[in-house]
């Protein structure tokens, strides 16, 4: 017959223990993602303000999910082969969206029609923030139309916060 001695009990109970802590610290370490949607509108402006070596800057208000003010600052804008046939250039770029909890940052991918009302459509990487936003990850996805004039569209998406 085995018999265990009170300090190998002890032993074993600290181990589970330890155990369990370190199965519910990972399982809270799981980003906490949530769906998003809303709509925005963009206001270009320019130098000297607009900083873009490409010279495409935008504010923006967003409302729904996510609520605040944006900042775009164009980074690159590429015609394509097909650019003098479809008026679509490629532009990418940072955005800026500050809310009440803090600012979340994204790198856009748009895809813009430079004539007519000039349709757009994007995919924007979350890639961190402040505040609320610090190490926030996720993507949206936004369409709509932008010219000289200003712009308006719509978004959803999800962001996730560790």
């Amino acid at each position: 017959m085995l018999t265990r001695t009170t300090s190998q009990w002890a032993v074993r109970i600290v181990a589970t223990g330890l155990a369990l802590v370190v199965m519910t610290g990972a399982a809270s370490a799981a980003p906490e993602c949530r769906q998003v949607r809303g709509k925005f509108t963009l206001a270009p402006f320019a130098a000297p303000e607009c900083t873009s070596p490409v010279g495409l800057c935008a504010n923006g208000s967003y409302t729904g999910d996510l609520r605040g003010s944006s900042v775009f600052v164009g980074s690159s804008l590429i015609p394509t082969a097909d650019t003098p046939t479809t008026a679509v250039v490629l532009l990418t770029g940072d955005n800026s969206i500050t809310t009440r909890g803090g600012t979340l940052q994204t790198k856009d991918a748009i895809v813009l029609r430079t004539t007519g009302a000039g349709e757009f459509a994007e995919v924007d990487t979350v890639v961190g923030g402040t505040g609320e936003w610090a190490g926030a990850s996720g993507q949206l996805i936004g369409s709509g139309t932008f010219t000289a004039a200003g712009g308006q569209g719509e978004y959803h998406g999800e962001v996730c916060r560790s």
